[in-house]
């Protein structure tokens, strides 16, 4: 699994490079030969995509290793340090494209850009939404951070392409400013999803819960294991693209050790079979309470 994994994930990788290399030499060249600001910022933020892509095809290579004696939880938190310097790269290169497009704002050096810049935004309009609906797909069936990370990267260069095109037919149409705003709403627009990936990052890093659908599939899962009565804790987090859970199931107090260290295997092969990418469950027994010999348990309704 995990090397099918790490094979989907580096073969969009893979695709990712080549595109992104051809389309920032097209971008260079169309932007410096048409005099578009707006056009040199976009081919800028490709050429970041081709860095950052091999930041997540290492990220995603050193994710997959196993567990070692250094490492005994496994290395899927790769996955979110690389999301983090993806988040930068995108931050940097939307300061740079910013910081460009004020000093030609504020000089007033603008001239209205060629027809060349025009057709090359529309070309990597189609190529990154392209890139980013076959990434998104990949990252979503393997369930990869950083490539969703890288995904959303390439968006944001079809997004700030989708600016460039406004801008540069703008400034063709004889309001030469356009060029250099539509660089600075681009800025935005890559700022905002900087932020985005690094929020996201950090959640991993802190070990998040799972999300609230997939806790409570877990606790039925759990709940529906004969002689479980109930549960008093159930935590999980995230650890990269898989989630570890701990979880404390209450059960008959007269049951020998060795029935409860049964019932614990078949809770944690349970879970790890229907739901799979839950890499472990830490299950601890605990005894039922009643009130009294006959009476309900203080924490289930049944009766031991």
């Amino acid at each position: 699994m995990e090397n099918i994994r790490y094979d989907e994930g580096q073969k969009a990788n893979k695709v990712g490079i080549i595109t992104n290399i051809l389309l920032t030499l097209i971008k260079l060249l169309a932007g410096f030969i048409a005099h578009s600001t707006a056009m040199i910022a976009d081919a800028v933020e490709s050429a970041s995509d081709i860095l950052t892509t091999i930041i997540v095809a290492l990220g995603l290579k050193i994710a997959t290793k196993p567990a070692d004696p250094e490492h005994p939880y496994g290395h899927e938190k790769a996955e979110a340090i690389s999301a983090k310097f993806v988040a930068g790269f995108l931050l940097i290169a939307g300061l740079a494209i910013g910081w460009k497009a004020v000093q030609h704002l504020i000089t007033g050096d603008v001239e209205p850009p060629g027809a060349l810049a025009l057709y090359a935004a529309i070309l990597t309009i189609i190529i990154k939404e392209t890139l980013f609906q076959y990434t998104i797909l990949t990252a979503k069936k393997i369930n990869s951070t950083a490539l969703k990370a890288n995904a959303w990267h390439y968006r944001s260069d079809a997004l700030t392409s989708i600016i460039t095109l406004i801008g540069i037919g703008a400034a063709r149409l004889g309001y030469a400013v356009a060029d250099p705003i539509a660089a600075l709403v681009g800025t935005m627009l890559i700022l905002k999803m900087a932020y985005e990936i690094y929020a996201r990052s950090i959640s991993e890093l802190m070990d998040s819960s799972a999300s609230q659908e997939k806790v409570e599939a877990i606790r039925q899962i759990i709940l529906s294991v004969p002689k479980v009565k109930g549960i008093d804790l159930l935590k999980t987090r995230r650890h990269g693209n898989m989630i570890y859970v701990d979880v404390d199931i209450v059960v008959d107090r007269h049951m020998s050790v060795l029935d409860g260290h049964n019932i614990a295997d078949e809770v944690k092969n349970a879970v790890t079979s229907k739901i799979e990418d839950v890499k472990d469950v830490m299950v601890h027994v605990n005894p039922c309470h009643p009130t009294s010999p006959n009476s309900p348990c203080q924490n289930c309704d049944k009766s031991c």
